[in-house]
């Protein structure tokens, strides 16, 4: 006699999850959990705006609502994955991880993809320190 995956045992309810973890985020009731509400980003108003880390280099006219915006987002770094042999935990030779072959050449194509995708990023509307340094020494008035 095999046994039933859990899902299919009589009495199973299924579990959601809400919130940053802990029992009070955890409910068998689907109706109980709160509604995902996207978040909104606010314009910015002000006649200047900063990039960057900080430094008066960083502080830029708010022309265009539009380019403010994408200069003060933030790209999350997509994650690269380990390669080769790796350890986890407090240190110690039982904590070695060695990834299989496949895991490798999985890990490799997912590192490539996120190079590619992270030299790719569009960054149109922005001007880089180099770009502004050259339009002063050139006479190039447009400056945006």
């Amino acid at each position: 006699m095999s046994a039933k995956p859990v899902s299919e045992q009589e009495g199973y309810k299924p579990t959601h999850h809400f919130g940053r973890g802990g029992a009070g985020n955890i409910t068998s009731k689907p109706d109980k959990s709160p509604a995902l509400v996207p978040s909104v980003t606010p314009t910015l108003k002000s006649k200047n705006y900063t990039t960057g880390r900080g430094g008066t280099g960083n502080i830029v006219e708010n022309t265009d609502p539009e380019t403010a915006r994408v200069a003060q987002d933030i790209d999350v770094p997509g994650i690269t994955l380990p390669e080769g042999d790796y350890h986890t935990g407090r240190g110690g030779g039982g904590n070695v991880y060695k990834p299989s072959e496949d895991e490798v050449v999985a890990n490799r194509e997912n590192n490539q993809k996120i190079r590619t995708e992270s030299f790719a990023k569009d960054k149109t509307g922005l001007k880089g320190l180099r770009d502004k340094a050259k339009d002063i020494l050139t006479g190039n008035k447009e400056q945006k």
